[in-house]
């Protein structure tokens, strides 16, 4: 069985396999609402080649991601462990397929098994770690070295140069009004690091994203890494 999300590939074949029967690998489209705040979270979500947004939403329907999650992770592992009750939406921000399961199952083989249980949380630890910083970056660097950090991200995930947004996903990442992300878009493409068209930009350059990007893509990537390897 290829597996291709990360979660799933640091299991060993024991807990792996106490797993299995209970995972259905399904397609979500974009814009897919897979849990609202204050809804139960039913089940545990392992991307494969899709993006899960996860945003928080204000009274007056503000919103602003606080973090996304590819193939590196899953969304609904600590729900799993504690409370299901959501407290951020959760929505597909680039389709593709993710593996689903019950979270009352991930529950039930994490009760048996201290190594499943020690996954579950060393992924959930790194995926809090981008919520973190994300708040941080949001709060003290500008639109456009985030735009870049995001992009560099969704590269890695995606391993492909296209990527499909739309200014609406744009404007709730970065929470800027739209016309901000023409903008800062407009700049980067004369500058040749990506071709923006409506719905879609492709990377052209990703050193010079790289250089854009603030110090928040490093230290999010090399925080997950030391936490999944210890």
């Amino acid at each position: 069985m290829s597996r291709i999300n990360h979660f799933l590939d640091s299991l060993d074949a024991q807990d792996f396999a106490a797993i299995e029967p209970r995972l259905e690998r399904v397609s979500l489209r974009r814009d897919d609402v897979l849990n609202q705040t204050g809804t139960p979270v039913t089940h545990v979500y392992m991307p494969v080649d899709c993006i899960l947004s996860v945003v928080v939403v204000m009274r007056d329907g503000a919103q602003i991601e606080s973090r996304t999650i590819g193939r590196e992770s899953a969304y609904g592992l600590l729900h799993a462990l504690g409370s299901r009750i959501a407290y951020e939406t959760m929505l597909v921000q680039v389709a593709g397929d993710a593996w689903r399961m019950p979270a009352a199952e991930l529950q039930a083989a994490a009760a048996k098994s201290p190594a499943l249980t020690r996954a579950i949380v060393q992924h959930a630890q790194a995926t809090s770690v981008q919520s973190a910083r994300a708040a941080a970056c949001n709060a003290l660097h500008p639109a456009e070295k985030r735009l870049c950090r995001w992009l560099l991200m969704t590269q890695d995930r995606l391993d492909a140069d296209l990527v499909p947004l739309t200014q609406e996903h744009l404007s709730i990442m970065l929470g800027v009004q739209r016309t901000t992300v023409t903008g800062i878009a407009s700049q980067l493409q004369a500058r040749g690091a990506i071709r923006y068209s409506r719905g879609r930009i492709r990377i052209l350059d990703r050193g010079s994203l790289e250089s854009c990007a603030c110090e928040c893509y490093g230290a999010i990537q090399e925080a997950a890494r030391r936490i999944l390897e210890d």
